[in-house]
């Protein structure tokens, strides 16, 4: 079996190509990471909507809306009839965890597995923005159905 010189450039080439394309999405990838005060900051956000949701404390759950939010449902109690007819497993979840998160062009994105009361398992994507005060404010929240139940 024959090399030629030139096969050999190419496939040097291509191992060096592929290299820094490895090594620069790992460098963004890290880059996309949350400080750990932010992400405990963003989850505090996040638990303590939950919590309020819980307790019926609508005023309290309602503080946690952006303003892009407040403007679209623009009293408490059309916010939370909102939440009670579309986010009815984050309005009541049996349980839930964080998982993944990242943050891009200033929004940070926080996934959660919640289980509501039919131990039906959700993924929820919390959207939040870092205001001009430096809390974290929630901008949008999307759900989607898990196959199967919780154990």
């Amino acid at each position: 079996m024959v090399i030629r010189r030139s096969h050999l450039i190419f496939c040097n080439s291509v191992i060096a190509i592929l290299a820094a394309l490895f090594l620069s999405s790992a460098a963004m990838a890290r880059e996309n990471l949350l400080s750990e005060p932010d992400q405990q900051a963003v989850q505090q956000v996040i638990v303590g909507q939950i919590s309020a949701f819980k307790t019926d404390d609508y005023s309290a759950a309602y503080s946690f809306a952006a303003p892009n939010v407040r403007q679209v449902f623009p009293s408490v109690q059309v916010f939370i009839d909102m939440v009670r007819s579309q986010y009815m497993p984050l309005y009541r979840p049996a349980s839930y965890l964080f998982g993944r998160n990242t943050q891009s062009e200033g929004r940070v994105y926080q996934e959660l597995i919640v289980t509501d009361l039919n131990r039906q398992l959700w993924q929820v994507i919390y959207t939040l923005r870092q205001q001009d005060d430096k809390t974290w404010k929630v901008t949008n929240v999307v759900m989607y159905p898990y196959d199967g139940v919780s154990a």
